[in-house]
């Protein structure tokens, strides 16, 4: 069965290799294609998030009825939004959505702003720092130990796109606990580390509870299960 999978901000279609790889094995057909703004795959100059729902309903076009859509972070938002649309989906796999509009804004504060003038400056670490500390939480101590791994290295390319779709998220406001279900099967997958917290964990909690979907915990997991535990993460998704 074909499962298609819509990351996050500050992440491209590569991050998903290893979970891609588990769910491979259990015989899906993993389609996991970058979304505008990485890899050479420019953002148009009006992006906004319909945008994002126009091109991931090419690629499920392309899928063919009965897939599975898999969306993570704002690639979950994404998901979401497009479901609602459709009436061909096998099931929809929703983890972490992240809050919108006038929530994430009461949360991030002037945090897009200001990794907007880092990034004019020249200066993409300042600029990703903003976005892991005060759009992301990552507490001091993981955040030294973050700056000098391979990950931050990998996503420094990102921070430019992930501007540019935090303003998109900015920009568009879902109510979590009014939103219209997907017209196919639900789950919400959350870690555990994020239960109660914004701007993933609530969110989330809300959604599962509005949608009358399964809620999967992660042990011992937060946001990045895809990179820390894939094969944990292919197994959520396969339960």
């Amino acid at each position: 069965m074909a499962m298609v999978v819509v990351h996050g901000v500050l992440a491209d279609a590569a991050q998903w290799n290893d979970v891609r790889t588990e769910l491979v094995s259990t015989g899906h057909q993993v389609i996991a294609r970058d979304r505008r703004g990485r890899n050479g795959i420019a953002l148009n100059a009006d992006y906004s998030v319909k945008t994002e729902i126009e091109d991931l309903h090419r690629i499920l076009d392309e899928a063919g009825p009965g897939s599975i859509l898999f969306g993570h972070s704002y690639g979950a938002v994404i998901a979401l939004l497009t479901a609602q649309q459709r009436d061909d989906l096998h099931s929809v796999i929703l983890y972490e959505p992240i809050a919108t509009g006038h929530q994430l804004k009461a949360f991030i504060g002037t945090a897009v702003e200001r990794a907007k003038r880092a990034v004019e400056a020249g200066d993409l670490d300042a600029a990703m720092e903003i976005l892991v500390t005060d759009v992301s939480p990552t507490p001091p101590d993981v955040l030294e130990r973050y700056r000098g791994n391979r990950m931050w290295r990998s996503q420094l390319p990102f921070v430019p796109s992930a501007i540019q779709e935090l303003e998109a998220m900015l920009a568009y406001d879902i109510d979590y606990d009014q939103v219209t279900p997907p017209q196919a099967p639900a789950k919400v997958v959350l870690g555990a580390k994020n239960v109660g917290t914004m701007p993933f964990g609530r969110p989330t909690e809300t959604l599962a509870y509005t949608i009358g979907a399964e809620l999967l915990l992660l042990d011992d997991l937060g946001h990045v299960a895809h990179m820390q535990a894939p094969a944990k993460l292919a197994k959520a998704i396969n339960s």
